[in-house]
């Protein structure tokens, strides 16, 4: 049985919506959207496609990463393969691989690219450090939260993309691994032998297509498919709540450096260590949820 991701994420016109609304419908009380047609305002819009990036920078190196189901103990930091960019763009149109291009600072190679877009005016202030992700069909980018707590858009240009949110509150319940910001389930494929909490958790999902923009909360968990191989970018606003951000800060301080010191001394320990954490998490947070539940009324005996 599969958790229960069947909430739609709610659709409005991203075109039309006004400040005022997105902040008090959505960025305030941190509930997810998709903007549809948010980024029509933008050349991007319909400049952006695979044969202008193959012809435009075509020639660069790029690190890819692939799925790494068989290490979930590995963080996304060294990449699985090195090759041509206009090459990796022709895989992923013409056959399954699960390499993607993660956190791409495209506008590095090229920053004239800057001039294609903006940063919409219904929220702010925004981190101006975008990224594009690429990849190919079936691929499946790992549930994680973004370890700065930030709020992300994130807008598809070219290809489907399936979206599966969980609010930061189910984190004990997603068995996140303490010291960093992955989960160690497989929400398609959920074990609920060894993660019962699983059959407490709730998400809500979205299928984004071309235009479309996901205001993802900060803290919230994304689990990410490639329908069909494609592209979009990210854009961020600092968390903007007073703990989100100590915590986005503290994430990219002290737990990052904790993390990677502790995997130095001795990785396969250090892995057991946080998953043990992870499941009693997990536990306590079932106690929590049991109590809360009324007792069975029992119908009288005759």
């Amino acid at each position: 049985m599969a958790i229960d991701v069947s909430t739609q994420i709610p659709i409005v016109d991203g075109s039309k919506i006004t400040k005022e609304e997105f902040y008090r419908d959505y960025y305030r009380p941190q509930k997810p959207v998709v903007l549809r047609g948010l980024w029509k305002q933008y050349p991007a819009y319909t400049k952006w496609t695979m044969d202008y990036f193959k012809k435009s920078m075509g020639s660069i190196e790029v690190g890819l990463f692939g799925n790494r189901k068989e290490d979930i103990a590995k963080t996304l930091q060294v990449p699985n393969a090195v090759m041509r960019f206009d090459d990796y763009l022709n895989l992923i149109e013409r056959e399954p691989t699960d390499l993607r291009l993660f956190l791409f600072p495209v506008f590095k190679h090229k920053p004239e690219l800057l001039k294609d877009f903006g940063y919409p005016n219904i929220a702010g202030p925004y981190i101006k450090i975008p990224f594009m992700f690429f990849g190919p069909a079936k691929s499946v980018v790992r549930m994680h939260q973004d370890i700065d707590m930030s709020n992300v858009f994130l807008t598809q240009f070219h290809g489907q993309k399936r979206v599966v949110l969980f609010p930061p509150s189910q984190s004990d319940l997603l068995y996140r691994l303490p010291f960093n910001v992955h989960s160690i389930v497989d929400i398609d494929h959920p074990d609920y032998e060894e993660f019962p909490g699983l059959n407490y958790a709730k998400g809500m999902s979205a299928l984004l297509e071309h235009g479309d923009t996901i205001f993802m909360p900060s803290g919230y968990w994304h689990h990410i498919e490639y329908v069909t191989g494609g592209f979009g970018l990210a854009i961020r606003t600092v968390a903007n709540k007073l703990p989100r951000l100590t915590r986005g800060i503290w994430g990219l301080s002290v737990l990052r450096i904790t993390d990677n010191i502790a995997r130095k001394i001795n990785e396969k320990k250090w892995f057991e260590y946080k998953k043990r954490v992870a499941h009693k998490r997990a536990l306590r947070a079932i106690e929590k949820i049991r109590e809360k539940q009324p007792p069975l009324k029992l119908e009288p005996a005759h």
